[in-house]
């Protein structure tokens, strides 16, 4: 499912129109509770990810919305999971791989924040994270170094890491976040954190 789809039908304009065809079904209107209980959690996340405004301590009102909607998905899962009366416990849940996506997305970028402040004084732009680069590396661990390899270990990711790292460049060409033309590249050969405007490779990119 493309981005802008998934966050067309999970944001707060689809939850305003769930609840206003809630009111006009009247008294059948409750049968949308669970639906608008649900589009309430996403529209929480689609919110806070679309958010331009830098997030600068870990006491952030929107670290906490987002451990509280992923509490609630971990909370229907288990009430599932424990009901005797369900038999298809699948068909009334997310599938298993959203939910670990869903899982891997806000505890990722939780510790990421929480590792970000301990360390340093900074701020993180929630609608500018992407996982791109991290897509890239684990396609090119399986694609181009170790095959179709559903299980890698830790020795056998580690023997190729380096080479990964030195020869990826930090500019994902195949990215879902935006175009080219105000990318900046890290210098990886330098300690500094200096940026550097990548125009030259935009250009060939472009080409392509």
């Amino acid at each position: 499912m493309r981005n802008k789809l998934a966050e067309d039908v999970l944001n707060e304009n689809m939850l305003h129109l769930m609840q206003c065809y809630q009111i006009s079904l009247k008294e059948k209107g409750d049968e949308l509770n669970s639906s608008i209980e649900f589009l309430k959690k996403t529209s929480v996340l689609a919110k806070n990810f679309r958010d331009q405004r830098p997030i600068c301590q870990y006491s952030d009102k929107r670290l906490d919305e987002n451990r509280e909607v992923l509490n609630w998905f971990r909370a229907w899962e288990a009430s599932i999971k424990q009901s005797t009366e369900i038999k298809d416990k699948e068909k009334c849940l997310l599938s298993f791989q959203t939910r670990e996506d869903l899982t891997s997305l806000l505890v990722g970028f939780d510790e990421m924040c929480k590792d970000r402040f301990q360390r340093i004084s900074s701020s993180i732009i929630p609608n500018r994270i992407n996982s791109d680069v991290l897509e890239n590396i684990f396609s090119q661990q399986r694609g181009l170094h170790n095959g179709a390899n559903t299980n890698p270990t830790y020795l056998t990711y580690s023997r190729t890491m380096n080479t990964i790292i030195l020869g990826e460049g930090s500019i994902s060409r195949k990215s879902n976040t935006g175009g080219l033309s105000n990318c900046t590249t890290t210098n990886i050969y330098t300690t500094g954190t200096s940026k550097e405007t990548c125009s030259e490779p935009c250009k060939k990119i472009r080409k392509q």
